[in-house]
Protein backbone atom coordinates (compact mmCIF):
# COMPACT_ATOMS: atom_id res chain seq x y z
CA UNK A 1 0.00 0.00 0.00
CA UNK A 2 1.12 3.80 -0.25
CA UNK A 3 -0.75 7.00 0.09
CA UNK A 4 -3.41 7.70 -1.71
CA UNK A 5 -4.80 4.43 -2.15
CA UNK A 6 -8.17 3.62 -1.11
CA UNK A 7 -8.38 0.18 0.64
CA UNK A 8 -11.33 -1.83 0.75
CA UNK A 9 -11.19 -5.12 3.32
CA UNK A 10 -13.27 -7.75 3.15
CA UNK A 11 -15.11 -7.90 7.00
CA UNK A 12 -17.31 -11.32 7.86
CA UNK A 13 -16.89 -10.59 11.42
CA UNK A 14 -14.44 -13.74 12.10
CA UNK A 15 -11.21 -13.45 14.28
CA UNK A 16 -9.07 -12.53 10.81
CA UNK A 17 -11.24 -10.45 9.28
CA UNK A 18 -11.80 -8.25 12.53
CA UNK A 19 -7.89 -8.13 12.98
CA UNK A 20 -7.23 -7.10 9.46
CA UNK A 21 -9.91 -4.38 10.34
CA UNK A 22 -8.07 -2.97 12.98
CA UNK A 23 -4.74 -3.26 11.35
CA UNK A 24 -5.65 -1.13 8.49
CA UNK A 25 -7.62 1.35 10.97
CA UNK A 26 -4.37 1.95 12.77
CA UNK A 27 -2.30 1.81 9.60
CA UNK A 28 -4.49 4.69 8.20
CA UNK A 29 -3.85 6.81 10.48
CA UNK A 30 -0.06 7.68 10.05
CA UNK A 31 -0.74 6.76 5.97
CA UNK A 32 -2.59 8.27 4.15
CA UNK A 33 -4.96 5.63 2.71
CA UNK A 34 -8.74 5.90 2.48
CA UNK A 35 -10.35 2.94 4.29
CA UNK A 36 -13.60 1.28 3.84
CA UNK A 37 -15.06 -1.87 4.98
CA UNK A 38 -17.27 -4.59 3.18
CA UNK A 39 -19.69 -6.75 4.47
CA UNK A 40 -21.38 -9.94 2.33
CA UNK A 41 -24.47 -11.19 3.76
CA UNK A 42 -24.34 -14.75 1.96
CA UNK A 43 -27.70 -15.54 3.31
CA UNK A 44 -26.40 -19.21 4.25
CA UNK A 45 -26.18 -19.19 8.26
CA UNK A 46 -29.05 -18.80 10.93
CA UNK A 47 -26.36 -16.28 12.81
CA UNK A 48 -25.48 -14.20 9.25
CA UNK A 49 -28.06 -11.27 10.30
CA UNK A 50 -25.74 -11.59 13.69
CA UNK A 51 -22.77 -11.14 11.81
CA UNK A 52 -23.99 -8.34 10.24
CA UNK A 53 -24.93 -6.28 13.36
CA UNK A 54 -21.45 -6.57 14.90
CA UNK A 55 -19.39 -5.57 11.56
CA UNK A 56 -21.78 -2.63 11.90
CA UNK A 57 -21.24 -1.81 15.34
CA UNK A 58 -17.45 -2.39 15.32
CA UNK A 59 -17.53 0.35 12.12
CA UNK A 60 -19.37 2.77 13.83
CA UNK A 61 -17.15 2.28 17.03
CA UNK A 62 -14.13 2.34 14.76
CA UNK A 63 -15.15 5.25 12.41
CA UNK A 64 -14.77 3.13 9.49
CA UNK A 65 -17.11 3.29 6.50
CA UNK A 66 -18.79 0.14 5.81
CA UNK A 67 -20.61 -1.09 2.59
CA UNK A 68 -22.58 -3.96 3.12
CA UNK A 69 -24.39 -6.85 0.27
CA UNK A 70 -27.12 -9.40 0.63
CA UNK A 71 -27.19 -12.10 -1.86
CA UNK A 72 -28.70 -15.42 -2.31
CA UNK A 73 -25.28 -17.43 -2.40
CA UNK A 74 -27.53 -20.65 -3.37
CA UNK A 75 -29.62 -19.21 -5.88
CA UNK A 76 -26.48 -17.61 -7.74
CA UNK A 77 -24.88 -20.90 -7.55
CA UNK A 78 -27.68 -22.62 -9.58
CA UNK A 79 -28.23 -19.82 -11.62
CA UNK A 80 -24.40 -20.04 -12.93
CA UNK A 81 -24.35 -23.99 -12.28
CA UNK A 82 -21.33 -23.33 -10.02
CA UNK A 83 -20.72 -24.37 -6.39
CA UNK A 84 -21.71 -22.63 -3.40
CA UNK A 85 -18.51 -21.17 -1.84
CA UNK A 86 -17.52 -20.25 -5.49
CA UNK A 87 -20.92 -18.05 -6.31
CA UNK A 88 -19.82 -16.48 -2.86
CA UNK A 89 -15.90 -16.16 -4.00
CA UNK A 90 -17.13 -14.46 -7.22
CA UNK A 91 -20.05 -12.50 -5.10
CA UNK A 92 -17.47 -10.98 -2.45
CA UNK A 93 -15.05 -9.50 -5.30
CA UNK A 94 -17.29 -8.19 -7.80
CA UNK A 95 -18.61 -6.13 -4.56
CA UNK A 96 -15.28 -5.22 -3.90
CA UNK A 97 -13.95 -4.07 -7.07
CA UNK A 98 -17.64 -1.97 -7.34
CA UNK A 99 -16.66 -0.14 -4.44
CA UNK A 100 -13.56 0.73 -5.63
CA UNK A 101 -15.25 1.61 -9.51
CA UNK A 102 -17.68 3.89 -7.72
CA UNK A 103 -14.61 5.11 -5.23
CA UNK A 104 -12.78 6.41 -8.92
CA UNK A 105 -9.77 4.74 -7.44
CA UNK A 106 -9.11 1.65 -10.42
CA UNK A 107 -5.47 3.16 -10.62
CA UNK A 108 -5.04 2.83 -6.64
CA UNK A 109 -6.99 0.87 -5.23
CA UNK A 110 -6.29 -2.43 -3.09
CA UNK A 111 -8.56 -5.00 -2.26
CA UNK A 112 -7.53 -6.70 1.47
CA UNK A 113 -8.59 -10.13 2.19
CA UNK A 114 -7.86 -12.06 5.77
CA UNK A 115 -5.88 -14.95 4.63
CA UNK A 116 -3.68 -16.01 7.30
CA UNK A 117 -0.78 -18.29 7.70
CA UNK A 118 -2.91 -21.31 8.77
CA UNK A 119 -4.96 -20.79 5.13
CA UNK A 120 -1.83 -20.49 3.57
CA UNK A 121 -0.76 -24.36 4.96
CA UNK A 122 -4.32 -25.74 4.60
CA UNK A 123 -3.80 -24.35 1.08
CA UNK A 124 -0.15 -26.22 0.37
CA UNK A 125 -1.74 -29.34 1.68
CA UNK A 126 -4.73 -29.38 -0.12
CA UNK A 127 -2.51 -28.44 -3.63
CA UNK A 128 -0.42 -31.07 -2.74
CA UNK A 129 -3.06 -33.94 -1.95
CA UNK A 130 -4.25 -33.20 -5.68
CA UNK A 131 -0.72 -33.64 -7.01
CA UNK A 132 0.27 -29.74 -7.84
CA UNK A 133 3.25 -28.36 -9.09
CA UNK A 134 5.06 -25.67 -7.62
CA UNK A 135 2.53 -22.96 -8.76
CA UNK A 136 0.12 -25.10 -5.92
CA UNK A 137 2.69 -25.76 -3.45
CA UNK A 138 3.86 -22.32 -2.99
CA UNK A 139 0.19 -21.54 -1.82
CA UNK A 140 -1.25 -18.05 -1.52
CA UNK A 141 0.62 -14.87 -2.32
CA UNK A 142 0.94 -12.40 -0.64
CA UNK A 143 0.21 -9.73 -3.61
CA UNK A 144 -1.73 -10.70 -6.15
CA UNK A 145 -2.77 -8.01 -8.62
CA UNK A 146 -4.53 -5.30 -6.53
CA UNK A 147 -5.42 -7.75 -4.03
CA UNK A 148 -3.27 -7.94 -1.12
CA UNK A 149 -3.02 -10.47 2.07
CA UNK A 150 -1.94 -8.07 4.82
CA UNK A 151 -1.45 -11.02 7.32
CA UNK A 152 -0.25 -14.02 6.09
CA UNK A 153 2.91 -14.59 7.60
CA UNK A 154 0.24 -14.34 11.05
CA UNK A 155 -0.74 -17.56 12.51
CA UNK A 156 -4.72 -17.69 13.57
CA UNK A 157 -3.32 -18.58 17.29
CA UNK A 158 -1.93 -15.57 16.71
CA UNK A 159 -4.24 -13.38 16.00
CA UNK A 160 -7.13 -14.44 18.64
CA UNK A 161 -4.46 -13.58 20.84
CA UNK A 162 -3.95 -10.27 19.63
CA UNK A 163 -7.46 -9.45 19.49
CA UNK A 164 -8.17 -10.88 23.59
CA UNK A 165 -5.24 -8.79 24.68
CA UNK A 166 -6.31 -5.77 22.71
CA UNK A 167 -10.53 -6.71 24.11
CA UNK A 168 -11.88 -7.20 21.62
CA UNK A 169 -14.59 -9.32 20.15
CA UNK A 170 -15.16 -11.68 17.38
CA UNK A 171 -17.97 -13.94 15.60
CA UNK A 172 -17.54 -17.27 15.09
CA UNK A 173 -18.92 -19.32 11.95
CA UNK A 174 -20.12 -22.58 12.91
CA UNK A 175 -19.67 -24.25 9.36
CA UNK A 176 -15.58 -23.69 10.30
CA UNK A 177 -15.90 -26.63 12.38
CA UNK A 178 -17.94 -28.85 9.85
CA UNK A 179 -15.33 -31.57 8.40
CA UNK A 180 -16.61 -32.76 5.71
CA UNK A 181 -15.42 -30.05 3.73
CA UNK A 182 -11.88 -30.46 2.63
CA UNK A 183 -10.56 -27.83 4.10
CA UNK A 184 -11.87 -27.99 7.32
CA UNK A 185 -10.99 -31.86 7.66
CA UNK A 186 -7.19 -30.18 6.64
CA UNK A 187 -7.39 -27.48 10.05
CA UNK A 188 -8.70 -29.65 12.09
CA UNK A 189 -7.23 -32.66 11.93
CA UNK A 190 -4.20 -33.30 9.66
CA UNK A 191 -2.03 -29.48 10.99
CA UNK A 192 -2.80 -30.34 14.55
CA UNK A 193 -1.25 -33.84 14.10
CA UNK A 194 1.45 -32.27 11.50
CA UNK A 195 2.37 -29.91 14.90
CA UNK A 196 2.30 -33.00 16.83
CA UNK A 197 4.87 -35.02 14.76
CA UNK A 198 6.98 -31.59 14.00
CA UNK A 199 6.67 -28.52 16.67
CA UNK A 200 6.52 -25.53 14.54
CA UNK A 201 5.27 -27.00 11.14
CA UNK A 202 2.91 -24.39 9.94
CA UNK A 203 5.39 -21.96 10.52
CA UNK A 204 7.99 -24.30 8.51
CA UNK A 205 5.39 -24.40 5.95
CA UNK A 206 5.26 -20.95 5.23
CA UNK A 207 8.79 -20.66 5.06
CA UNK A 208 8.68 -23.54 2.84
CA UNK A 209 5.98 -21.41 0.18
CA UNK A 210 8.43 -18.47 0.80
CA UNK A 211 11.29 -20.69 -1.03
CA UNK A 212 8.67 -22.42 -3.41
CA UNK A 213 7.76 -19.12 -4.65
CA UNK A 214 11.24 -18.24 -5.41
CA UNK A 215 12.26 -21.32 -6.69
CA UNK A 216 9.29 -20.53 -9.43
CA UNK A 217 10.96 -17.02 -9.89
CA UNK A 218 13.72 -18.69 -10.86
CA UNK A 219 12.44 -21.41 -12.74
CA UNK A 220 10.94 -19.13 -14.93
CA UNK A 221 13.60 -16.21 -15.63
CA UNK A 222 15.96 -19.69 -16.44
CA UNK A 223 13.09 -20.56 -18.50
CA UNK A 224 12.89 -17.49 -20.41
CA UNK A 225 16.42 -17.74 -21.46
CA UNK A 226 16.26 -21.28 -22.11
CA UNK A 227 12.71 -20.58 -24.85
CA UNK A 228 15.14 -17.82 -26.33
CA UNK A 229 18.05 -20.22 -27.25
CA UNK A 230 15.46 -23.79 -28.26
CA UNK A 231 11.94 -22.76 -28.83
CA UNK A 232 11.05 -20.86 -32.62
CA UNK A 233 7.94 -19.61 -32.85
CA UNK A 234 5.82 -19.58 -36.01
CA UNK A 235 2.66 -19.09 -38.01
CA UNK A 236 0.81 -20.95 -39.75
CA UNK A 237 -1.09 -19.32 -43.26
CA UNK A 238 -4.19 -19.78 -41.01
CA UNK A 239 -2.65 -17.39 -38.14
CA UNK A 240 -2.43 -20.85 -36.22
CA UNK A 241 1.02 -20.72 -33.31
CA UNK A 242 3.01 -23.27 -34.35
CA UNK A 243 6.02 -23.87 -32.15
CA UNK A 244 9.05 -26.12 -32.56
CA UNK A 245 11.18 -27.62 -29.45
CA UNK A 246 14.56 -28.63 -29.84
CA UNK A 247 16.31 -31.42 -29.04
CA UNK A 248 19.21 -29.68 -27.15
CA UNK A 249 15.91 -28.64 -24.29
CA UNK A 250 16.68 -32.21 -23.03
CA UNK A 251 20.03 -31.90 -21.86
CA UNK A 252 18.42 -29.11 -19.42
CA UNK A 253 17.07 -30.25 -15.63
CA UNK A 254 14.27 -31.98 -15.60
CA UNK A 255 12.16 -28.92 -13.83
CA UNK A 256 13.73 -26.57 -16.38
CA UNK A 257 12.63 -28.63 -19.66
CA UNK A 258 9.20 -29.39 -18.03
CA UNK A 259 8.24 -25.87 -17.86
CA UNK A 260 9.36 -25.26 -21.19
CA UNK A 261 7.36 -28.16 -22.64
CA UNK A 262 4.18 -27.14 -20.51
CA UNK A 263 4.79 -23.38 -21.91
CA UNK A 264 4.67 -24.59 -25.10
CA UNK A 265 1.44 -26.83 -24.42
CA UNK A 266 -0.09 -24.08 -23.60
CA UNK A 267 0.52 -21.40 -25.75
CA UNK A 268 -0.53 -23.75 -29.20
CA UNK A 269 -4.15 -24.90 -27.24
CA UNK A 270 -4.40 -20.96 -26.24
CA UNK A 271 -4.95 -21.58 -22.83
CA UNK A 272 -3.34 -24.00 -19.70
CA UNK A 273 -6.15 -25.56 -17.62
CA UNK A 274 -6.10 -28.83 -17.63
CA UNK A 275 -2.52 -29.11 -19.32
CA UNK A 276 -0.41 -30.60 -16.41
CA UNK A 277 2.70 -33.10 -15.57
CA UNK A 278 0.44 -36.18 -17.57
CA UNK A 279 0.69 -34.09 -20.43
CA UNK A 280 4.25 -32.85 -20.40
CA UNK A 281 5.74 -36.59 -19.83
CA UNK A 282 3.96 -37.54 -22.56
CA UNK A 283 5.36 -34.71 -24.82
CA UNK A 284 8.60 -35.56 -23.21
CA UNK A 285 8.52 -39.46 -24.19
CA UNK A 286 7.74 -38.41 -27.62
CA UNK A 287 11.28 -37.07 -28.21
CA UNK A 288 12.56 -40.82 -27.93
CA UNK A 289 10.72 -41.93 -30.50
CA UNK A 290 11.58 -42.32 -34.35
CA UNK A 291 11.23 -39.26 -36.61
CA UNK A 292 7.49 -38.82 -38.18
CA UNK A 293 5.54 -40.00 -35.03
CA UNK A 294 2.94 -38.30 -34.16
CA UNK A 295 1.26 -37.71 -30.73
CA UNK A 296 -2.48 -35.82 -30.11
CA UNK A 297 -3.11 -33.74 -26.88
CA UNK A 298 -5.86 -31.74 -25.38
CA UNK A 299 -7.71 -29.22 -27.32
CA UNK A 300 -6.96 -30.50 -30.26
CA UNK A 301 -3.04 -29.83 -29.96
CA UNK A 302 -0.75 -31.98 -31.94
CA UNK A 303 3.12 -32.55 -31.97
CA UNK A 304 5.17 -34.17 -35.02
CA UNK A 305 8.43 -35.57 -33.98
CA UNK A 306 11.25 -34.10 -36.78
CA UNK A 307 14.65 -34.08 -36.81
CA UNK A 308 15.53 -31.06 -35.05
CA UNK A 309 13.16 -31.78 -32.18
CA UNK A 310 9.40 -31.50 -31.74
CA UNK A 311 6.71 -29.73 -33.83
CA UNK A 312 3.61 -28.74 -32.20
CA UNK A 313 0.69 -27.20 -33.70
CA UNK A 314 -3.04 -27.23 -33.84
CA UNK A 315 -5.29 -30.36 -34.97
CA UNK A 316 -7.84 -28.20 -37.09
CA UNK A 317 -9.69 -24.60 -37.52
CA UNK A 318 -12.82 -23.80 -36.26
CA UNK A 319 -14.33 -21.19 -38.41
CA UNK A 320 -17.05 -18.77 -37.94
CA UNK A 321 -19.25 -20.55 -40.16
CA UNK A 322 -19.50 -23.63 -37.62
CA UNK A 323 -21.21 -21.10 -35.24
CA UNK A 324 -24.81 -20.70 -37.15
CA UNK A 325 -26.17 -22.09 -33.80
CA UNK A 326 -23.80 -20.72 -30.85
CA UNK A 327 -24.32 -20.55 -27.24
CA UNK A 328 -25.96 -16.67 -26.91
CA UNK A 329 -26.76 -14.58 -23.89
CA UNK A 330 -29.51 -12.88 -24.86
CA UNK A 331 -29.46 -8.93 -22.61
CA UNK A 332 -32.89 -7.81 -21.40
CA UNK A 333 -34.75 -5.41 -22.10
CA UNK A 334 -35.23 -3.31 -18.53
CA UNK A 335 -32.76 -1.54 -17.43
CA UNK A 336 -33.14 -2.84 -13.69
CA UNK A 337 -32.25 -6.47 -14.96
CA UNK A 338 -29.44 -5.81 -15.87
CA UNK A 339 -27.46 -9.12 -14.91
CA UNK A 340 -23.83 -10.42 -13.61
CA UNK A 341 -23.10 -12.79 -16.93
CA UNK A 342 -21.22 -16.41 -16.60
CA UNK A 343 -20.99 -18.48 -19.17
CA UNK A 344 -17.88 -21.00 -19.73
CA UNK A 345 -15.09 -18.47 -19.81
CA UNK A 346 -17.14 -15.31 -20.04
CA UNK A 347 -18.03 -13.69 -16.61
CA UNK A 348 -19.06 -9.89 -16.81
CA UNK A 349 -20.84 -7.52 -14.73
CA UNK A 350 -23.24 -5.16 -16.70
CA UNK A 351 -24.96 -1.78 -15.62
CA UNK A 352 -26.81 0.90 -16.97
CA UNK A 353 -25.97 4.39 -15.65
CA UNK A 354 -26.51 7.80 -16.59
CA UNK A 355 -23.84 9.26 -18.48
CA UNK A 356 -21.31 11.42 -16.40
CA UNK A 357 -18.91 13.53 -18.97
CA UNK A 358 -16.52 14.36 -15.97
CA UNK A 359 -15.53 10.55 -15.37
CA UNK A 360 -12.52 9.59 -16.72
CA UNK A 361 -13.00 6.82 -19.99
CA UNK A 362 -11.19 3.57 -18.83
CA UNK A 363 -8.76 2.45 -20.93
CA UNK A 364 -8.37 -1.18 -19.38
CA UNK A 365 -9.55 -3.72 -21.85
CA UNK A 366 -12.28 -5.57 -19.96
CA UNK A 367 -13.67 -2.31 -18.15
CA UNK A 368 -15.65 -0.41 -20.95
CA UNK A 369 -18.72 2.34 -21.91
CA UNK A 370 -20.85 2.07 -24.25
CA UNK A 371 -23.72 4.68 -25.40
CA UNK A 372 -26.59 3.02 -24.43
CA UNK A 373 -29.43 4.72 -26.32
CA UNK A 374 -27.22 4.00 -29.57
CA UNK A 375 -26.99 0.46 -29.00
CA UNK A 376 -29.70 -0.97 -26.98
CA UNK A 377 -32.26 -2.92 -28.42
CA UNK A 378 -31.60 -6.97 -29.14
CA UNK A 379 -28.15 -6.98 -27.31
CA UNK A 380 -26.87 -10.05 -26.70
CA UNK A 381 -23.24 -11.82 -26.10
CA UNK A 382 -22.49 -14.94 -28.42
CA UNK A 383 -19.29 -16.20 -30.51
CA UNK A 384 -19.11 -14.67 -33.79
CA UNK A 385 -20.91 -15.80 -36.93
CA UNK A 386 -20.15 -15.29 -40.68
CA UNK A 387 -21.79 -12.05 -41.85
CA UNK A 388 -20.52 -10.23 -38.71
CA UNK A 389 -19.05 -6.98 -39.19
CA UNK A 390 -17.55 -3.68 -36.63
CA UNK A 391 -17.29 0.11 -37.44
CA UNK A 392 -13.94 1.34 -37.49
CA UNK A 393 -13.80 4.75 -37.98
CA UNK A 394 -15.66 7.83 -37.20
CA UNK A 395 -17.19 7.90 -40.39
CA UNK A 396 -18.82 4.90 -40.38
CA UNK A 397 -16.49 2.71 -42.10
CA UNK A 398 -17.11 -1.60 -41.70
CA UNK A 399 -14.62 -3.55 -41.30
CA UNK A 400 -15.89 -7.60 -41.43
CA UNK A 401 -15.46 -9.30 -38.23
CA UNK A 402 -13.31 -12.41 -40.07
CA UNK A 403 -10.57 -9.86 -41.24
CA UNK A 404 -10.20 -7.88 -38.20
CA UNK A 405 -9.87 -11.06 -35.93
CA UNK A 406 -7.27 -12.14 -38.67
CA UNK A 407 -5.59 -8.74 -38.41
CA UNK A 408 -5.50 -8.67 -34.57
CA UNK A 409 -3.42 -12.50 -35.09
CA UNK A 410 -6.03 -13.82 -33.51
CA UNK A 411 -5.02 -17.75 -34.19
CA UNK A 412 -7.67 -19.38 -36.63
CA UNK A 413 -8.28 -21.86 -34.36
CA UNK A 414 -9.46 -19.11 -31.38
CA UNK A 415 -11.56 -16.93 -33.45
CA UNK A 416 -14.75 -18.92 -33.66
CA UNK A 417 -14.84 -18.98 -29.68
CA UNK A 418 -13.97 -15.17 -28.93
CA UNK A 419 -17.03 -13.41 -27.24
CA UNK A 420 -18.55 -10.26 -28.87
CA UNK A 421 -21.27 -8.07 -27.86
CA UNK A 422 -23.82 -7.51 -30.79
CA UNK A 423 -26.86 -6.35 -32.23
CA UNK A 424 -27.98 -8.59 -35.25
CA UNK A 425 -24.71 -8.29 -37.57
CA UNK A 426 -23.49 -5.24 -35.69
CA UNK A 427 -20.52 -6.21 -33.62
CA UNK A 428 -20.37 -3.23 -30.41
CA UNK A 429 -17.26 -4.89 -28.78
CA UNK A 430 -14.88 -7.85 -29.15
CA UNK A 431 -14.57 -8.64 -25.43
CA UNK A 432 -11.13 -7.96 -24.13
CA UNK A 433 -10.17 -6.00 -26.92
CA UNK A 434 -11.85 -3.10 -29.22
CA UNK A 435 -14.84 -1.71 -29.33
CA UNK A 436 -17.32 -0.02 -32.68
CA UNK A 437 -16.63 3.07 -32.91
CA UNK A 438 -20.13 3.79 -33.32
CA UNK A 439 -20.79 3.08 -29.34
CA UNK A 440 -18.46 4.95 -28.14
CA UNK A 441 -19.73 7.29 -25.66
CA UNK A 442 -19.74 11.05 -26.81
CA UNK A 443 -21.13 14.69 -25.34
CA UNK A 444 -24.55 13.50 -26.33
CA UNK A 445 -24.37 10.26 -24.71
CA UNK A 446 -27.46 10.40 -21.66
CA UNK A 447 -27.13 6.83 -20.47
CA UNK A 448 -24.19 4.58 -20.42
CA UNK A 449 -23.87 0.99 -20.38
CA UNK A 450 -20.56 -0.06 -17.91
CA UNK A 451 -19.52 -3.29 -18.38
CA UNK A 452 -16.28 -4.92 -16.49
CA UNK A 453 -14.62 -8.60 -16.69
CA UNK A 454 -15.17 -10.50 -12.87
CA UNK A 455 -11.73 -11.82 -12.43
CA UNK A 456 -11.72 -15.36 -11.05
CA UNK A 457 -8.78 -14.53 -8.12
Amino acid sequence: MKDGDTVVAGVSGGADSVCLLYVLKEYAKIHEIKLIAAHIHHGLRDNADGDEAYVKALCTEWNVPLRVLHIDAKQVATDRKISVEEAGRQERYAFFRQILEEEKASGNGKIAVAHQQDDLCETMLFQLFRGSGISGLRGILPVSGNIIRPLLSVSRAEIENFLSEKGIAWREDESNEDVTYSRNRIRHEILPAAELVCDGAKEHMAKAAKRLREIEEYINAEADRAESLYVKESETEDGEAEILIRNEILDLPAALSGEILLRALAKVAGKSRDIGAVQVEALRDLYASQVGRKREFIYEVRAYREYAGIRLTCAEEKTLSDNKGTEQIDLPTREEDYPFLTKGDLSLECRIVPYDSNEEIPSDDYKKWFDYDIMKSGLCFRHPKEGDYITVTKEGGHKALKDYLKDEKIPARERGEVWVLAGGSNVWWVVGRRISEEAKVTEQTEKCLLISRVAND
